[in-house]
């Protein structure tokens, strides 16, 4: 799959709470970029998926 990468800057908002949103986002694309340690991978082993959320996979 070819992937896009969109580069730029913002200017960030006067409003406080839109200035952390932002920054809160950024800390979490970069956390999901980034690929698990090993002890997060031993702390987390694999599992099913709950029973509530089994009409969403089907």
């Amino acid at each position: 799959m070819k992937t896009k990468t969109i580069t730029g800057n913002i200017k960030l908002p006067k409003n406080k709470k839109l200035c952390r949103l932002y920054r809160q986002l950024g800390e979490f694309a970069e956390n999901t970029d980034r690929l698990p340690d090993a002890y997060q991978v031993k702390k987390n082993p694999n599992s099913s998926a709950p029973l509530e959320l089994l009409p969403m996979v089907f």
